[in-house]
């Protein structure tokens, strides 16, 4: 529209909208890139939980931590594994903590390269247990198996399960079902990622009634990954840096050191 027709007064107001208008656009920018992420993880002792009615544990510190320094607003969303798959994969949350890679989530996730936990994954009985492992998952194909829906065990016991080598296998949704279901003799061995497995235990009251066998199955990275349905490259490019100069300082150490000194696990 040209103001050159327009009377002096006219002409004044037509100027001071225009640059009202021009105001808006870059504060909407603004409240654009201030749009805040959602990211799912499995409500499980001590990664990710709500204790006192607030949300804790050593990745929920360490994920909160990397996106500040980021310069990104989150939110966490706890709930069982298997929505969380199901709704980073719908699209209805942009991303998930912590996630190994397959090749089945890779064709709806974009995982960030730097790794945010490495996960050591072994099998749990009862203590007065007489079952042992030699790290031969066919030799426990007769056991009862206590697993989480939609959970990954890494390669190893994932393959064994796709191969229908165990033959009562058991599902529920968390962690401390499993150790429940044990300790009554649902079940005979369940395959836990360590920390979650010894501290799930003690905040049953049961640290006492289960044991680790040995060897651990195996010991497998995990990461943040994000939602295929948009574009969160930029996103994931900037948490990565984030979290390398977390490791670099001491950060990131010094969180996980708080959730496990005495926790009795292995490092």
């Amino acid at each position: 529209m040209c103001a050159d027709h327009l009377s002096p007064r006219r002409k004044r107001s037509w100027l001071g909208a225009c640059l009202w208008v021009a105001c808006l656009v870059p504060m909407s920018l603004s409240v654009a890139c201030a749009h805040t992420l959602v990211l799912g993880a499995a409500n499980s002792i001590p990664t990710a939980y709500v204790e006192n009615g607030k949300q804790s544990g050593m990745l929920v510190d360490v994920i909160h931590e990397a996106f500040q320094r980021a310069g990104y607003p989150i939110q966490i969303a706890l709930m069982p594994w298997a929505r969380c798959l199901a709704e980073v994969k719908a699209g209805k949350i942009d991303g998930i903590f912590s996630a190994y890679r397959t090749r089945e989530r890779e064709e709806f996730l974009t995982y960030s390269d730097e790794v945010l936990i490495t996960q050591v994954q072994a099998l749990f009985v009862r203590k007065d247990s007489t079952i042992s492992f030699d790290g031969d998952l066919k030799k426990i194909s007769e056991l009862r198996i206590g697993v989480i829906n939609e959970t990954s065990y890494g390669p190893r016991f994932d393959e064994e399960l796709r191969q229908g080598t165990f033959k009562k296998v058991d599902t529920t949704d968390s962690a401390s079902s499993n150790i429940r279901k044990l300790l009554q003799d649902r079940i005979d061995v369940i395959p836990s990622y360590r920390h979650v497995a010894l501290d799930s235990a003690r905040t049953l009251g049961v640290a006492g009634s289960i044991k680790e066998l040995s060897p651990s199955i195996e010991s497998i990275p995990s990461y943040l990954a994000f939602s295929n349905k948009k574009d969160h490259r930029k996103i994931a490019r900037a948490f990565d840096q984030a979290l390398r100069s977390m490791k670099k300082d001491g950060t990131y150490d010094a969180i996980f050191n708080q959730y496990l000194a005495g926790s009795g696990v292995r490092q």
